[in-house]
């Protein structure tokens, strides 16, 4: 299998006997936000890929889950992840659509105990260190 379409999670967001909902990277740190629709025999999911500002939205709930699925950013770009011999794997998904068993349900947002809100104060000196970090995690400046 090849590196690039190997998944590793970055965010646990739902868990319920196995990953519900989860943000995943790639090996070249490409966000996915990736939802359970199945999981027998394999747990399979369906991906998006997703920007560090959209992801951020959904993280303070201020975006709807389903919109996100019915919206992707890269427009009708899916996913199948499939989690096999302890890997999450990738591939480009040949549905332009999601059927409504692969989508949640209307209004879902992230409950506010899952929720990140990180307030960081730093000396002007360290910017291009916050700068830096803030590219390779992902996350969002206000």
């Amino acid at each position: 299998m090849i590196m690039e379409d190997m998944l590793r999670i970055d965010k646990l967001l739902d868990f319920c006997d196995v990953p519900q909902l989860f943000v995943a990277r790639d090996a070249f740190e490409t966000l996915y936000l990736c939802l359970l629709y199945e999981d027998e025999p394999a747990c399979r999911y369906t991906g998006i890929r997703i920007s560090a500002r959209l992801l951020d939205a959904f993280l303070t709930g201020k975006a709807d889950l389903r919109q996100l699925f019915l919206q992707p950013e890269n427009e009708r770009e899916y996913y199948d992840v499939v989690f096999q011999s302890g890997e999450y794997r990738k591939t480009l998904s040949d549905e332009k659509t999601l059927p409504e068993d692969k989508l949640p349900t209307a209004g879902y947002v992230l409950p506010e105990d899952a929720r990140e809100s990180i307030v960081i104060s730093l000396p002007m000196k360290d910017r291009n260190l916050l700068t830096e970090l803030v590219r390779k995690f992902g996350w969002a400046c206000m």
